[in-house]
């Protein structure tokens, strides 16, 4: 029981939140990562298209990733793992590992604000 409570202050970290931050497609997308209490949807800022939707799950400081639907090349068993840190407002996620190469192209290190 106390881990599956860790586990969800983890998780609780990014639950609900919006961050906004640049990812690295198309010379520089805008987008909007909303987090919800298992799922990640990244919009594009400027139109409010969705892009993406995963899933995702924390565990310490790592965020793994994996396609649900979008617009990716990424499959849907391929997760990516990336160093999470949040200061402030501010988050910074870090390619661990990630064998979907749009994935980790398009985010590789990238700090997003909180909206």
């Amino acid at each position: 029981m106390l881990i599956s409570v860790a586990s969800i202050s983890v998780n609780a970290q990014l639950a609900n939140t919006k961050w906004k931050g640049v990812l690295n497609i198309q010379s520089g997308m805008n987008t909007v990562f909303n987090f919800s209490n298992d799922t990640l949807e990244v919009f594009n800022a400027d139109t409010n298209e969705s892009l993406e939707t995963m899933k995702y799950s924390t565990k310490d400081s790592l965020l793994t990733l994996q396609k649900l639907y979008g617009s990716s090349q990424c499959d849907t068993s391929t997760p990516g793992v990336y160093k999470f840190q949040i200061n402030n407002n501010e988050l910074t996620l870090t390619l661990v590992s990630d064998e979907c190469p749009d994935r980790a192209d398009a985010i590789g290190t990238m700090k997003l604000d909180k909206e």
